[in-house]
């Protein structure tokens, strides 16, 4: 069972990619950076729990708070569903598929035949677009291969995984498409929205305040974790090459603001676009430091920390003309 003139929305960060799936189907094409600033997906934070494997440093707001933001923002009716149970899970997917309609879903990367890393990371998105007895057929990111299949007993394993970051068979599917959008409008409150959730995180380890955070902890990490410069590299890699875009997502913000500005004309988002671009810039530097610590050692994470700190100051300062829009 494969739907029918299904065309796949092809993009670099999995949750914007799923739901770009669904929203292509629907009739509403918009590229990935604007999927992305619609659901107020600028972000920061760092976590360095004692039930984590590794300390964490992210880009973006939690696991589908950039598709339900997206809902919000668009005016979309977005029907989340979550079980334990391995049948309905399996009949969350089917059904609506034997029904012409691409369904996002939610799974441990691990479990996917095409994933290579070796590693469980249960906050991976898909798009599933069909499937038979052997197979199903989804969508990925690019880097992943986008369009591919995977065999469909351990597809149903990864949708319940239980662990970090557990999928708990979470699948979405819109449940409207609304025949006009405002999409200046759209744009505008997705802006501010972003802003003032960047600028008041409810704890420091957020937004500015946790890029400034990152800078005295990263460099700790080479002496206090176990093979700190394996771990460095490791969030180095994330950074640049984990579904973020590139540059932990300020790619997609950056080129977001130069879309948006096509709409508003405003000189406060193109000042704060001239800002993300010099932000992309230096996020790639960081990744690039830290993934050379394995050879170099720590002798780039002073200026690292210097990095992030004008990194905070620089991100700041964009965002609270963007406030006041």
């Amino acid at each position: 069972m494969l739907i029918p003139d299904f065309t796949p929305f092809k993009g670099e960060h999995c949750e914007t990619m799923a739901t770009g799936n669904l929203l292509k189907h629907c009739g509403i094409n918009l590229s990935e950076p604007m999927l992305f600033g619609l659901g107020e997906g600028l972000g920061f934070a760092v976590l360095n729990f004692k039930n984590m494997p590794l300390p964490f440093i992210g880009g973006r707001p939690r696991p589908e708070d950039i598709t339900k933001a997206l809902a919000k923002n668009l005016g979309l009716d977005i029907e989340f569903r979550k079980t334990s149970s391995k049948k309905k899970a399996w009949q969350n997917v089917k059904t609506f598929i034997d029904a012409g309609q691409p369904v996002a879903v939610r799974i441990d990367a691990y479990y996917l035949d095409y994933f290579t890393a070796g590693i469980h990371f249960g906050g991976h998105y898909l798009a599933a677009h069909g499937y038979d007895d052997e197979y199903v057929y989804v969508i990925d990111t690019q880097q992943q291969g986008a369009d591919l299949r995977t065999d469909r007993a351990a597809f149903e394993v990864g949708r319940l995984w239980r662990g970090p970051m557990a999928p708990n068979g979470i699948t979405w599917t819109i449940a409207n498409c609304p025949e006009s959008i405002d999409l200046p409008k759209a744009i505008r409150a997705a802006i501010v929205n972003n802003a003032h959730m960047f600028l008041n995180p409810p704890i420091r380890n957020f937004g500015a305040k946790g890029i400034r955070k990152a800078a005295k902890l990263i460099p700790t990490w080479f002496t206090t974790l176990d093979d700190g410069a394996a771990v460095l590299a490791h969030v180095g890699m994330l950074m640049e090459r984990g579904g973020t875009g590139g540059s932990l997502f300020r790619n997609f913000y950056r080129d977001f603001l130069a879309e948006a500005n096509q709409y508003l004309e405003s000189q406060a988002v193109s000042t704060a676009h001239e800002k993300f671009a010099q932000a992309a810039s230096l996020w790639k530097d960081v990744a690039e430091y830290l993934l050379a610590t394995p050879e170099i050692g720590d002798s780039k994470l002073a200026e690292v920390a210097d990095i992030l700190l004008h990194l905070a100051d620089l991100e700041e300062t964009a965002v609270k003309q963007l406030a006041m829009l």
